[in-house]
């Protein structure tokens, strides 16, 4: 799939139009929260509120999401799988629709690749078109007359075409018996093309059973999405083709076949296809040190047998799979024919029954094991995951899959539970329903074209669900969301107020890719599920806490509402997108802040209005006192905030993992430390960073602006790709790179970088990063895990070096990667000319490592610190607490910033009263034979409460439930789940709730 992963952000004009080539490529994202749904559901508690589809044993499922019997052996409980990319039916025959554009006029028949059944999707499109996923092949064989002679063949003809272009291709291709020729490939429109082809085959070259046969074919190929079933591609049929007229040497064959009554000697023909892998495993191995699971799943691994005649496809770096083996990453059947051929295979449930009309909310969960980790030398590997639904079952194939416009990966290897909400997904009405999940290769789309894959994916513990919910379904993704923006003039001019305009962007590009121009409307899919369901209302509500200095240039009101617009595409309306745009000029000005959120209303036969908004919490909507008052995925802002006398804070604090985690840990540091955004420091958030449609700061800000800030803090998160774009169309057009280097290169400058694989990416990025690498951080970076090179603690201790030029008050800290899932750091090590600041310690608590856990470098006047970790996973280490009361992050920053000689710093580290916050403690520590944990919770909710080893593995969960506010306390005896004492040493206990997480540090001392 391509442009099923991008729905482009839109151009507002009158009516909003969609450009059909928003992109070239897919979006990948790694987690599966980046859709955000109404969550409305009924207020009646009833055992019809929730319905199993699928799940498990004693669930009432219709189908068994577990892949087993009720004893635990494989089963595939009526799920089915196929070979996408060998199709079982031609869209090749003969017709008369469309086919009077050809030389014959009305009446005419030709050979047509299309379905004249495919509704229109508007008044101005026409019924019929083509669908996608189609792989079509228009074959013509014949035996020469003597085949140790070689011969010419020449196929002439006639052609019409209405296909997407730059995606959507008919191939004209002679195949021989090693390669496939091609003579054109055609896309867009064209009508009555004339053609002639021509090809010399050698004794060799020929094909079919007895190495007898010349062949040429006419093949459709259509990617997964903009096609007339999806509308968002308006057509007549792919293509086609008339008064073929034939000629073969050897054996004097010349026919013209006109297609009147059959297909003559032309017939339809099949793709070989890749293969199908898919199949039962039982007791997998991963890369998981958290999680095992060793019950059947279902995977893709090429085992030499599962494909007759096809592997087995052998491991190079990831060997955990059984006896070495991966999945097929070399064109499986395909590899002798088309070298371009890739895995791409499906799993599907039966058609399930769905409760009633009256359940339109529903929720697709399953388990899945994933390990890509998008290197160079790697294949791309990709899973998927779609619904379908119908009123009736006759109706179902013809429905499509529809899914939320993501490719997932995992790049870690770790186990992962995706949970998606999509009642919005749901048909009116819909009396029957089907999920489908699927393996796909898709690096060739990024120009990866390494074998070096892993046996991932696996699937598991599939769960589908309807339920009662009120309102119409909202969804969108951060992509299509707005993205904070500077003033388009690229610059700050005072002298001319108006001159400041802030534009209401959406993060997704719109357009060429490498002009890097910014959707000007944002985007959200909605629809009325109730059956005879309208929507009466559909709206973007907003408020603006407004910068004052440029009130006497606004002209709009700073709350409201817009309407929504439909969204266009080639002339027909897409069903159920709608675009919202704000004002460009006059409305929003550097120092602005704005909130907003989609509300929509739908009514049934004129009774009761029921009314839904995304997100679904608003509580916070117009809450400018704090960061993280509201949704920061509803927030806009608008940079710099300058005040009257043309200054703005000394501090930009760019989150390059906006809404992925660590938002409290960073503000909560910079709280802690006196700082209030907007005053002391700016906040630019990159929507869907690791989407990388170029959205990051060298895609909005410039040269003059970037200069406006003297210091930068910068966080990856866990990301290890997208990062610090290199303006790479291919991957992320945004220039962040030559934005960060020019800011650093003329400016006296401070910069704080964090991120757990941030090293590796800019490594793999390319030129432009691999300089900023070695001129500003300066570090060698060793490998891209470092665990294993520190005897596997997946949370070491960290100890800066005695005398070290920026850590002061922090005596050392925790760099947790360890459970529920483990961190891959970067191993680096101090270049020359950089300051070794810090050092993980070995599991006895000695800094004897030379991998560096802080670096500094002095790049002319400018400073820059580096953490190979993100600032999000520094813990307290119990055993070395700092004095001021506050988590040790805190002083860490607080160091930086006082290294950075930040001017207006108040530097009064601040805690919080303790009833009012939550914590986690334990006493005795250490202890022997057990020791009492205390916690404390704000407020009701669910509370986890896990103990880990030092390298990072699950030992005991004490608690795992719904817990009442207040205090609280438990005891840990010193035994794991299975209730057997563990043995002395260092352990970690994790306490989670409402978003919140507290790890300290104990010792068992026997």
């Amino acid at each position: 799939m391509k442009k099923s992963t991008i729905f482009a952000c839109l151009i507002l004009t009158l009516i909003f139009t969609m450009n059909a080539f928003a992109s070239d490529l897919p979006q990948r994202v790694i987690d599966h929260d980046s859709v955000f749904d109404h969550g409305n559901s009924k207020s009646s508690k009833s055992s019809r509120d929730t319905v199993f589809l699928v799940g498990p044993w004693g669930s009432g499922a219709q189908v068994n999401g577990q892949f087993e019997d009720a004893t635990g052996n494989p089963q595939w409980n009526g799920w089915t799988h196929y070979d996408i990319t060998r199709p079982t039916e031609s869209h090749w025959h003969v017709s008369q629709y469309h086919a009077d554009v050809l030389p014959g006029g009305a009446g005419n028949m030709a050979a047509y690749c299309g379905d004249e059944t495919i509704p229109a999707c508007s008044e101005t499109d026409v019924i019929g078109g083509y669908g996608n996923h189609w792989n079509d092949i228009l074959r013509f064989s014949y035996v020469v007359a003597d085949p140790t002679s070689g011969c010419s063949v020449t196929v002439a003809g006639v052609f019409s075409h209405n296909t997407e272009p730059g995606y959507d291709f008919t191939h004209f291709e002679f195949v021989t018996a090693d390669e496939t020729v091609s003579m054109a490939a055609v896309d867009g429109v064209g009508v009555a093309v004339v053609f002639s082809h021509s090809m010399s085959y050698a004794v060799a070259d020929y094909v079919g059973e007895n190495q007898d046969e010349v062949r040429f074919e006419i093949t459709f190929k259509s990617d997964g999405a903009w096609s007339d079933t999806d509308c968002l591609f308006s057509g007549n049929g792919a293509c086609q083709v008339d008064d073929l007229h034939t000629t073969c040497t050897n054996g004097g064959y010349d026919q013209t076949e006109t297609f009147d009554t059959d297909l003559g000697d032309w017939m339809q023909a099949f793709p070989l296809g890749t293969g199908d892998f898919t199949q039962l495993w039982v007791g997998l191995g991963d890369m998981d040190p958290c999680f095992a699971n060793y019950s059947p799943q279902v995977a893709f691994i090429d085992d030499g047998e599962i494909v007759p005649g096809v592997g087995p496809s052998y491991c190079q770096d990831w060997c955990y799979g059984p006896n070495g083996y991966i999945v097929n990453t070399t064109g499986g059947a395909q590899i002798e024919t088309n070298p371009e051929a890739y895995l791409h295979n499906a799993l599907e449930s039966p058609v399930l029954t769905w409760p009633g009309a009256e359940y339109i909310g529903a929720s697709l969960t399953f388990g899945n094991f994933q390990h890509e980790d998008l290197s160079g030398d790697s294949p791309g590997i990709f899973i998927t995951w779609g619904i379908r639904t119908a009123v009736n079952e006759a109706d179902l194939e013809a429905a499509g899959w529809v899914d939320r416009a993501f490719v997932y990966y995992g790049p870690h290897g770790i186990y992962r539970r995706s949970a998606n909400v999509i009642g919005d997904l749901l048909e009116s009405g819909l009396t029957v329903a089907q999920v489908q999940f699927t393996c796909y290769e898709l690096g060739w789309s990024w120009g990866y074209q390494g074998i070096n894959g892993t046996p991932a994916p696996y699937f598991d513990n599939i769960r589908f669900q309807a339920y009662l919910a009120e309102g119409p379904a909202l969804s969108t993704r951060e992509i299509d969301r707005a993205q904070d923006n500077f003033p388009e003039i690229g610059d700050i001019n005072l002298n001319i107020l108006e001159d400041n305009n802030v534009r209401f962007d959406c993060a997704m590009n719109n357009g060429d890719d490498n002009l890097n121009v910014p959707g000007d409307s944002i985007t959200c899919n909605v629809s009325s599920v109730r059956v005879g369901g309208e929507l009466t209302e559909n709206r973007l509500y907003f408020t603006v806490n407004a910068n004052p200095v440029f009130d006497p240039a606004r002209d709009h009101p700073m709350d409201g509402f817009v309407d929504a617009q439909v969204v266009v595409n080639n002339g027909a309306i897409v069903p159920g997108k709608f675009a919202y745009d704000l004002p460009d000029s006059g409305f929003l000005f550097p120092g602005d802040v704005l909130h907003y959120y989609f509300s929509a209303t739908d009514e049934v036969n004129n009774a009761t209005p029921e009314t839904a908004t995304l997100p679904a919490d608003i509580s916070g909507f117009g809450d400018f006192s704090r960061p993280q008052a509201y949704n920061s995925g509803y927030e806009v802002h608008c940079l710099p905030s300058v005040t009257a006398d043309d200054t703005n804070p000394d501090i930009i604090f760019w989150n390059d993992f906006a809404g992925r985690g660590g938002e409290e840990e960073w503000y909560g540091a910079l709280n802690n430390l006196g700082l209030t955004v907007g005053v002391d420091y700016d906040v630019y958030y990159t929507n869907g960073a690791s989407s990388g449609v170029g959205n990051g700061l060298g895609g909005r800000c410039t040269d003059g602006l970037l200069a406006r800030y003297t210091t930068m803090l910068y966080t990856a998160g866990n990301l290890g790709a997208m990062t610090i774009s290199n303006g790479d169309p291919t991957n992320d057009p945004g220039q962040d790179i030559q934005l960060l280097t020019n800011w650093v290169a003329q400016n006296e400058t401070q910069l704080f970088m964090t991120g757990d694989g941030l090293v590796t990416d800019l490594i793999y990025s390319g030129g432009a990063t691999n300089t900023f690498l070695q001129d500003y951080i300066n570090v060698f970076r060793t490998t891209a895990d470092l665990r294993p090179l520190i005897n596997n603690q997946a949370t070491p201790a960290v100890i800066p070096i005695a005398g070290n030029s920026v850590f002061q008050t922090a005596p050392q800290w925790i760099a947790y990667g360890g459970c529920a899932g483990i961190n891959r750091f970067d191993a680096v090590e101090a270049l020359p000319g950089a300051e070794r600041l810090a050092r993980f310690a070995n599991p006895s608590g000695v800094a004897d490592y030379n991998y560096a856990a802080a670096t500094l470098n002095l790049p002319g006047d400018d400073r820059v610190i580096y953490m190979p970790y993100d600032f999000m996973y520094i813990y307290t280490d119990v055993n070395h607490p700092v004095s001021t009361g506050v988590a040790t992050r805190v002083n860490v920053l607080g160091d930086v910033l006082n290294y950075f000689q930040f001017s207006t710093a108040p530097w009064n580290p601040t805690g919080v009263p303790e009833a009012e916050k939550f914590f986690a403690s334990n006493h005795p520590n250490p202890f022997n034979p057990s020791t009492k944990i205390e916690f404390n919770l704000p407020k009701a909710g669910h509370l986890s409460l896990k103990i880990y080893n030092v390298r990072g593995e699950l030992i005991r969960t004490l608690i795992d439930e719904s817990r009442g506010a207040g205090a609280d306390h438990i005891m840990w005896n010193g035994t794991n789940d299975q209730g057997s004492s563990v043995s002395s040493g260092v352990y970690f206990y994790e306490a989670r709730t409402a978003g919140e997480v507290k790890v300290n540090k104990m010792a068992l001392v026997k």
